[in-house]
């Protein structure tokens, strides 16, 4: 069996102290020891690179080939190819990539590779849903509709392939939907039912959140509820941060002529949330929800601080004062690993 380092150390510990209360022989001790090796952290971590590099590579030539759209407009028009065959082309390209990512799951367990077929997944039904809405909708300007076609294809995917890299993808993807299929029902307007686009966001953050309760219920869909849970408070914090920057205002270039302190409404607003949820999440050990309202209650102090003082305050005091609060989570994060420790 392979251990890493760390683990290493804590089996050898215990090792060492049973032997020591000699609850075990020493003949046992050093079977026990020699039961285990040593991963080479090395060698794994030249993999990782190798295998981001690879991934890197491979999307750089798939956006230079394909999202580029040249040479498949150019073979498209010298074949005679309608925009359908273009589509019906990529999807059995897309099904036979599922094919082998299916197979690959079967055989190999090393997650982090077999997420290298979902990207080119990802990818390859996203082209080819713009070339089946490009042919069959006939350029009618609702991008919503592909988009909640990428939507729905990457869950179905996601939960054939037990793949959170695609379900996080389904709900960007839904995330781009409801920007603009709401764009689209009110006419163009900044404004949906009297909500801009960051109250807009925010509320279906909120609810991507809360959904991830019910994901967790449905025992299919079990291994989701941790990736829905994060992407939905990460949506719902950062779509809130930006509320409290712009407030409920539609009017971008009226915005700008208007004095930071008239939405101080929305910025104590989140203020008061990024708190309660802090609490909630010390009180109740929410270490997710704690990591995140602490990054966006730093990004909230500094926000406010150029919003109001960047002015009047001299910045080596401001500096001085980013490199303490620095320190401090330094120092409670150090805090928090001992506890789990012990």
């Amino acid at each position: 069996m392979e251990l890493d380092k760390k683990e290493a150390e804590v089996v050898n510990r215990a090792i060492q102290s049973w032997e020591e209360e000699a609850r075990i022989s020493k003949e046992l001790a050093a079977e026990l020891r020699g039961s285990y090796s040593i991963r080479n952290a090395n060698v794994d971590a030249i993999a990782i690179y190798a295998l981001i590099s690879a991934v890197s590579c491979g999307l750089l030539a798939f956006g230079a080939l394909v999202l580029d759209e040249k040479w498949i407009e150019l073979l498209r028009k010298r074949w005679g190819f309608s925009e359908n065959i273009v589509g019906i082309l990529f999807t059995f390209l897309a099904g036979l990539l599922v094919y082998l990512a299916k197979r690959r799951i079967n055989r190999s367990k090393v997650k982090a590779s077999n997420e290298v077929y979902n990207i080119a997944i990802i990818l390859t039904v996203a082209i080819a849903i713009t070339y089946w809405t490009r042919g069959l909708l006939d350029g009618t300007g609702n991008y919503a509709i592909p988009l909640l076609l990428a939507s729905l294809a990457y869950a179905g995917i996601a939960v054939f392939l037990r793949s959170t890299l695609l379900w996080v993808s389904a709900i960007i993807a839904l995330a781009g939907w409801w920007g603009a299929q709401t764009h689209y029902w009110s006419s163009g307007s900044f404004r949906f039912l009297g909500m801009n686009y960051p109250l807009r966001m925010t509320v279906f953050g909120m609810a991507i959140w809360g959904s991830s309760w019910l994901v967790g219920q449905v025992r299919s869909l079990a291994f989701l509820k941790e990736a829905t849970y994060t992407v939905g408070l990460l949506l719902f914090l950062v779509a809130g941060w930006t509320l409290s920057i712009f407030g409920n205002y539609a009017d971008y270039e009226g915005w700008k002529v208007l004095k930071q302190s008239h939405f101080w409404f929305w910025a104590l607003s989140f203020t008061l949330v990024l708190a309660a949820m802090l609490y909630y999440a010390f009180q109740y050990k929410q270490e997710t929800l704690r990591d995140l309202c602490l990054i966006f209650f730093l990004l909230n102090i500094y926000t406010r601080y150029f919003e109001y003082f960047w002015d009047r305050t001299n910045a080596g005091i401001f500096f001085a004062l980013l490199a303490l609060s620095f320190w401090f989570v330094a120092k409670k994060a150090e805090q928090w690993r001992g506890k789990t420790a012990a």
